[in-house]
């Protein structure tokens, strides 16, 4: 019971536990920081991250970039967390943040130049749907950037049992799919200190 309460949380942080969660989401900064050089955003520019979880990615870039920087999670309390650290930029339009699920949200065709997300792919069920809506509502010329960690490394990762929360999905696997949707271009850059972790880069040509 405490596993998949656990599970759950991490998908979608709530309550004690879900703060308890944030210290564990604070890891992600080397993959904000390694992920920077290949955003290559150009001034004006408008950026998608799913899943901004504490909304520091999003802090960084629109500090260093003259670009609009969308957001959307679907946790109330990752919505407050990044609200509060985002302020300022959101009220000079540069930072925009929902809270609402991805799948469910209606965003305009050919509205984004970049979308970008961290260790979100592992909560959805199926994957061929979800980017096949990001190559909708990217621009042409567009790109993603998907981080994750491939299906090996959570082998004996007790949390990953709980396959209605969590999909394990190969590297290979993710790219195959992302070239029957029309992606090109792909290629896959490993994380610099974690083993079998990946950023994977595919433009709409």
């Amino acid at each position: 019971m405490f596993k998949r309460l656990m599970a759950i949380n991490f998908r979608k942080p709530s309550g004690l536990i879900g703060r308890y969660i944030i210290r564990f989401l604070k890891k992600n900064q080397i993959e904000y920081d390694e992920l920077d050089p290949l955003l290559k955003l150009n001034k004006d520019e408008i950026v998608l991250e799913i899943g901004y979880g504490l909304g520091k990615g999003i802090y960084d870039y629109s500090k260093k970039y003259e670009c609009t920087f969308h957001g959307i999670d679907f946790s109330r309390l990752m919505y407050s967390k990044a609200l509060r650290l985002n302020h300022e930029n959101i009220k000079l339009g540069k930072v925009i943040l929902l809270c609402a699920d991805f799948d469910n949200y209606s965003f305009e065709n050919d509205t984004f130049h970049c979308i970008y997300f961290l260790n979100v792919i592992y909560f959805w069920s199926e994957i061929h749907s979800r980017l096949k809506k990001i190559f909708t509502i990217l621009k042409q010329n567009g790109k993603v950037i998907i981080f994750m960690a491939d299906a090996e490394c959570f082998k004996d990762n007790k949390l990953f049992e709980s396959e209605t929360i969590f999909y394990r999905y190969n590297i290979g696997d993710v790219v195959k799919e992302m070239e029957k949707i029309g992606f090109k271009a792909i290629k896959t850059i490993e994380h610099t200190k974690e083993k079998k972790c990946f950023y994977i880069i595919g433009y709409k040509k």
